[in-house]
């Protein structure tokens, strides 16, 4: 059996625990950065130990991305294999850290997978210091790959892979989905501190806590220009049952308080969603619980949403995007702007925190439609609201038109964020469109109104001081803002 190490790869530059930060600190910072458990490689972890292997997980933001302590953590465990997780905006620490990991013994087999080595593989492999690419879900592939090398077999064999072959890169056949969930071991709480990761900002933004991130579904059938597809289009659940017996075991042996559910569309199956929480609520679970991502929102009737509320629903994201009805065709998104906004008002009358995400610069996007946009979430009872540029990330259908307009030119995701991405297509300039994405910002917060909003319905008043940043950060911004007129454009008074 193998010695395998898992490293979650991060920029480390962008976390800092805010138990210990002064406030002050973080003026002019984008503190949007979230920190949450690595839930994929703990679930792979899990996987490996139940045939046999010794898993280990190392967090690079845990103890810093500097060669030496990195490398010390390496050695320290004796690995044949290291797995390394990267999303597209960690791709450099992915690469220091293999380079680091052939420095302990050129003889470990390094893969690297998560969202960057799905859509990225061929840049992936251009690496010399990583031997293979796991491309989509990672349980099965990694376990069947780990086998192949300890055994001394031909990786080719393994499915959903990609490896050097003849100096390219060589796609094996892709490995189908999962289907039963619930056959999946619960992911591998007991090689993190779940402690550690309470005292960083969580993608919930609700305060700091014990809590743990879970998914209870896989997939999307929806077909977004500019969304991802690691899941692929089939939507997979797990049973009510088996999401319940894995929030007990949280609560009782570790003892977690809250947790963010991260699926793509967790009411998708709107049945299915009631069920759990009538599980909850009959189990008399004293949680709270959060969908930073996972919700669809014009899929939330009344009765679901204070189902949701009565199981301990204190924070959720409604992804809006556009309110323009055109945009909403072209990106094949097609949300009922209506029933939107109805769920924004029931969930600000539930007192849930509830936050809108937005996107400026979609493909042939007016000035006028990004107004649209803006004046939508301004007039809403959402008490908080991020504005994105959109990102033609690789693999999805915006980057096809991203590629129209720039020529095949090469271009990278690494060095921003995306909040600053650099990239437009739409009919406006690009400095137009920072404008309107800085005016939106400041119009959104720079009301009385929004203030009572989000005091009214987060859930840790006692940390407050966070979007006390938000604010103070919104009024620096005024001089950038103070020359875009948008006509017409009085805040919701309530």
């Amino acid at each position: 059996m193998a010695k395998v190490v898992l490293i979650k790869a991060s920029d480390i530059e962008h976390y800092r625990p805010l138990a210990a930060a002064p406030w002050i600190w973080e003026i002019g910072k984008n503190y949007n950065f979230a920190m949450t458990p690595p839930l994929g490689i703990m679930s792979i972890a899990s996987v490996l130990r139940n045939k046999g292997h010794e898993a280990k997980i190392i967090d690079a933001r845990d103890i810093e991305l500097k060669n030496q302590s990195l490398k010390g953590e390496i050695e320290k465990h004796s690995p044949e294999i290291v797995g390394i997780s990267a999303i597209t905006t960690e791709a450099p620490s992915l690469h220091a850290i293999a380079s680091v990991v052939k420095e302990v013994d050129k003889k470990i087999f390094v893969m690297a997978g998560g969202p960057h080595a799905s859509s990225f593989t061929k840049k992936v492999l251009s690496d010399l210091n990583i031997d293979c690419a796991v491309i989509g879900e990672g349980e099965e592939t990694a376990q069947e790959l780990v086998d192949a090398v300890v055994r001394k077999r031909d990786i080719g064999d393994v499915k959903g892979i990609a490896y050097r072959k003849n100096g390219g890169a060589h796609l094996t056949p892709p490995r189908p989905y999962i289907n039963d969930l619930d056959a999946l071991p619960f992911p591998a709480w007991d090689l993190i501190d779940l402690n550690f990761y309470g005292r960083y900002r969580s993608m919930a933004s609700v305060g700091l806590r014990k809590y743990m991130t879970l998914f209870t579904s896989r997939a999307c059938p929806y077909r977004c220009i500019y969304c991802h597809n690691l899941f692929g289009k089939n939507y997979r659940t797990r049973s009510p049952e088996n999401v319940l017996r894995e929030m007990e075991i949280l609560v009782k042996d570790y003892g977690v308080e809250e947790f963010e559910i991260l699926d793509d569309i967790f009411n998708l199956d709107i049945p299915r969603a009631h069920a759990i929480c009538d599980h909850i609520i009959k189990k008399k679970l004293k949680i709270g619980f959060s969908f930073p991502n996972a919700l669809r929102g014009d899929r939330l009737p009344n009765d679901l949403l204070r189902k949701f509320k009565e199981a301990g629903l204190n924070f959720t994201s409604i992804a809006i995007e556009t309110a323009s009805p055109r945009l909403q065709k072209l990106i094949k998104k097609n949300l009922n702007l209506d029933k939107i906004r109805e769920a924004i008002r029931e969930l600000y009358r539930l007192r849930v925190f509830t936050r809108g995400f937005f996107m400026l610069g979609f493909p042939t996007e007016t000035r006028e439609e990004m107004i649209s946009t803006i004046r939508f979430a301004v007039d809403s009872e959402l008490p908080s609201a991020m504005f994105f540029i959109v990102t033609p990330f690789e693999g999805t259908e915006v980057e096809k038109e991203f590629r129209k307009t720039i020529q095949d030119k090469d271009y990278s995701f690494t060095g921003y964020d995306y909040f600053t991405a650099p990239f437009n297509l739409s009919q406006e300039s690009t400095e137009e469109v920072q404008k309107l994405q800085k005016y939106a910002v400041f119009r959104f917060n720079a009301s009385p109104w929004r203030l009572y909003q989000i005091f009214s319905t987060f859930p840790r008043k006692r940390h407050l001081y966070v979007y006390a940043l938000g604010v103070i950060k919104t009024f620096l911004m005024r001089k950038s803002a103070r020359n875009i007129q948008l006509g017409k454009d009085t805040p919701h008074k309530g």
